[in-house]
């Protein structure tokens, strides 16, 4: 139902344009002038929405009260950015017949919750017409009343394996008794949990004084990513949610957290309602970290780093997150910022946690773009020592003692990864290639990029390959066919570029390869290459 609804209310905001041009021309406070400041904000609007920018949304709608069409824009960019508070009276303001639509009284249904008049919340709903997510509440919220107000009318005697994480942090709140140590005990032997759910079991065990059961959790559920002994120190401060017992919209938010990851309805690509369920999370409880963690994932994964950052910085120095949190900021800075100041950051993060597995990728990544493969070479056995070998790691090795001319130590790990996945396209390519420049077993390699291809056909960077292979083998035909195909995908690709300028040369089309040439030029910034293609050009002039 959510699904259609979203789906019918953009597509009647990108109608809207043209009925509201109609509309504007027979109500008296419209002024014919205005609209096309109106036209421009809203196209401007609907555009961000599509985009997952609710900050420019409410920034140019903010005094935008009359225009139905505008307020609608505005109601659904506050929802789905978390300001429900704006959103209820936004929605107060559309006077037709459309705010009895369920959407439109979410918003107080959630400021209902957090201000405590919860039961408030059984009468603003009809026919079960509530989005998707927040309905999976109605049990807890009626297991807190039922239990708050008739103690003997839960059923301990029911299957534990009926009982949630959620029920338990519920029944804490009004038992004291060893039943309750049984329940935890089966999901803590019985569930899978996220960390945050095991932090929460965790803290119920403390508040137990069960220490051996906590420090096991911390030992062995505890992500290694995650700080452990600030998480300790937390508890024993008694300063996080997790150490304290938790009250009803503290269990709620982290019931709406798991929902959001789980049960994110497929056709939603603008994840509206992810977004919704972890907006009203952090709102029903500031400090769910965990939650601000995963919106500024989907707001990177939709392009938009910065507003994935504003999420992260929302996300406090002493909180269990801190690591993931700045590690999560490092990968997006990477994309958006000068590389030194990017160092500077890595550095810094290094100092704190210098055995962190991330971070050393980062670092010998770092040593790689330096050309310090040394450097970047002990990085990597240091990996493999710390954290063992896994494909991806050995073929990152593999390639920088390629780099330090041990090709034959490179190879023969090339080989072992490919015994082990024969269609590891990577490695199929990675292997042909240099092969190619080193003109070693010309046909072995024209052989690997051909498999390669099959399954990648449309790879440009594979096409680049099997045309310079070609161009070894001095089937200059073939190759033109190959490059000419890889520079359609990969114009910007300075080595492609000086590929195809190399083959129109050698097949007598000397105007041809200078311009390639000189197309390579604008792309290149290693000025030992620039000089090599520049003196091609002039040795051609």
């Amino acid at each position: 139902m959510i699904k259609l609804f979203l789906i019918l209310f953009i597509s009647s905001t990108l109608l809207g344009c043209y009925a509201n041009k109609h509309k504007t021309q027979t109500l008296p406070y419209y002024k014919t002038e205005k609209i096309s400041s109106y036209s421009s904000k809203y196209l401007i609007a609907n555009y961000s929405i599509s985009k997952g920018d609710y900050k420019t949304v409410n920034k140019i709608l903010n005094n935008d009260f009359g225009n139905t069409e505008l307020l609608k824009l505005r109601f659904f960019s506050n929802l789905v950015s978390g300001h429900f508070t704006t959103a209820n009276k936004i929605s107060n303001l559309i006077t037709s017949d459309e705010n009895k639509n369920y959407l439109y009284l979410l918003p107080k249904y959630i400021l209902n919750i957090k201000n405590n008049r919860i039961r408030e919340n059984s009468t603003i709903f009809q026919d079960n017409q509530i989005l998707y997510g927040f309905k999976n509440l109605d049990y807890l919220i009626n297991l807190w009343f039922q239990v708050k107000e008739s103690k003997s009318s839960f059923d301990f005697n029911k299957s534990l394996k009926n009982i949630s994480l959620h029920e338990l942090l519920i029944l804490e709140n009004f038992y004291d008794n060893t039943k309750l140590n049984k329940i935890a005990d089966f999901i803590y032997y019985n569930n899978l949990l996220n960390p945050n759910d095991y932090l929460f079991l965790a803290g119920f065990y403390f508040r137990q004084n069960n220490l051996e059961k906590f420090k096991d959790i911390i030992k062995t559920k505890v992500n290694n990513q995650f700080n452990k002994q600030l998480i300790t120190k937390n508890f024993l401060l008694k300063n996080d949610i997790f150490s304290q017992k938790p009250n009803l919209p503290v269990i709620l938010s982290s019931k709406l957290y798991n929902i959001a990851i789980n049960d994110n309805k497929a056709g939603d690509k603008s994840k509206s309602i992810q977004k919704i369920l972890l907006e009203t999370s952090i709102f029903l409880c500031p400090e769910m970290d965990i939650a601000k963690y995963s919106l500024a994932e989907i707001y990177n994964s939709e392009k938009l780093p910065y507003i994935a950052l504003e999420k992260l910085n929302t996300i406090s120095d002493k909180s269990y997150f801190f690591l993931p949190r700045n590690l999560k900021k490092l990968s997006i800075k990477k994309k958006i910022i000068k590389r030194d100041v990017y160092n500077k950051l890595l550095f810094q993060s290094l100092e704190v946690w210098p055995e962190n597995e991330s971070l050393l990728y980062e670092l010998a990544d770092y040593y790689k773009i330096k050309k310090e493969y040394e450097k970047s070479l002990k990085t990597y056995e240091k990996l493999i020592k710390n954290f063992g070998e896994n494909d991806r790691l050995l073929f990152l090795y593999a390639s920088n003692l390629d780099k330090l001319n041990k090709w034959e130590d490179a190879k023969n790990l090339f080989l072992k990864l490919l015994k082990k996945n024969p269609e590891d396209t990577y490695t199929l390519n990675y292997i042909s290639y240099r092969l190619s420049l080193r003109d070693e077993e010309l046909g072995y390699a024209l052989k690997l990029i051909k498999k390669a291809l099959t399954l990648d056909p449309e790879n440009g960077y594979f096409l680049d390959t099997i045309g310079w292979v070609e161009f070894k083998r001095k089937n200059f035909k073939n190759s033109v066919f190959y490059l000419e195909k890889a520079t359609s995908i990969l114009p910007n690709s300075a080595e492609v570029l000086d590929h195809l300028g190399d083959c129109y040369f050698k097949l007598g089309r000397k105007k041809e390869a200078i311009y390639q040439w000189e197309r390579a030029l604008k792309y290149e910034d290693d000025n030992i290459i620039i000089k090599r293609i520049s003196q091609k050009i002039t040795e051609n002039e």
